[in-house]
């Protein structure tokens, strides 16, 4: 009645802001089997499988209820759930305070949230790494 066209606008512009999310798997959900996907995926719920997106633009983000039993490979990565398996991220992977991984991580740009697990190895798959080594001679001459 009073003002309910700014209101409604102002619930459409708060849904935009959710990232323009592809896929939502909820919290009530379980999957068993492989999930493929592009553009950005939430989960909430669970897999029982492998998760690939098709682009190395592809966002998955895994929320704190959200789990993965089975290996990840996409893009880019936001966990705060928890994953038992190897995860391959070409982009960048955030990991915040509440992700439990168990697996190898292999990765080209990592941020990690103190309160974080890890319990596997982080691999790193970028190009050619100038050793410090390297620099601290380059700065003596």
């Amino acid at each position: 009645m009073f003002g309910s066209k700014n209101n409604k606008e102002n619930i459409m512009a708060n849904n935009n802001q959710v990232n323009n999310v592809d896929t939502i798997i909820s919290q009530e959900t379980q999957i068993k089997g492989d999930v493929s996907f592009s553009g950005t995926m939430h989960l909430l719920g669970r897999v029982e499988g492998s998760i690939t997106s098709e682009t190395d633009n592809d966002m998955l983000v895994i929320s704190e209820t959200g789990s993965v039993n089975g290996s990840i490979k996409t893009g880019n990565l936001d966990i705060n759930g928890t994953v038992e398996g190897d995860i391959t991220v070409t982009s960048k992977m955030e990991v915040s305070s509440k992700a439990r991984i168990n697996g190898n991580i292999y990765y080209v740009n990592i941020e990690m949230e103190t309160g974080s697990q890890v319990n596997g190895q982080l691999i790193y798959q970028g190009g050619e790494i100038t050793p410090l080594v390297n620099k601290k001679a380059e700065k003596n001459e």
